[in-house]
């Protein structure tokens, strides 16, 4: 990864059917530019939301959310960085029974579980700081978490 790459959130709103991802991911793989998450859903009106997180320079990410947005199946595409604060996640995080563990006090989420109870830990809050949670989960001996990105406006 280059100095100048920042992290950034793509949200394509696209139709649901068979080839869309295809076509999604073909502009990164023809561009070179890896995928570091893919994630599909759906908002509240059921259009199909797919969520993907990459690395690029600037104009780079301007010519992948053209090329994005010149999609047929593609109905409306924003772009943010990754350390926007109004880019929201979710993350659960299983750590061992009996492990107890609490979020680092300097990140600002909001977080329910009692690990020391054997409960997997629910952590909410901008991506930046849940994947700090997340970070110092693992490293606390987590084997296994599950991170989502939020659809836009969801607070």
């Amino acid at each position: 990864m280059n100095e100048d790459e920042i992290r950034w959130v793509l949200y394509v709103h696209a139709a649901h059917r068979t080839g869309t991802m295809a076509a999604l991911a073909g502009v990164f793989a023809t561009r070179g530019v890896n995928v570091d998450s893919l994630a599909t859903g759906f908002t509240a009106e059921r259009s199909g939301l797919v969520v993907v997180l990459f690395h690029a320079s600037i104009r780079r990410q301007q010519m992948l959310t053209r090329s994005v947005e010149r999609l047929t199946v593609v109905d409306s595409v924003s772009v943010r960085r990754a350390d926007d604060l109004g880019v929201r996640a979710s993350a659960v995080v299983h750590l061992p029974v009996g492990q107890e563990f609490t979020p680092p006090a300097h990140a600002g989420v909001r977080w329910s579980g009692q690990t020391d109870l054997g409960e997997p830990i629910l952590v909410e809050g901008s991506l930046t700081d849940v994947e700090v949670v997340v970070d110092a989960a693992v490293a606390a001996g987590a084997g296994a978490y599950a991170l989502v990105v939020q659809p836009p406006n969801v607070r």
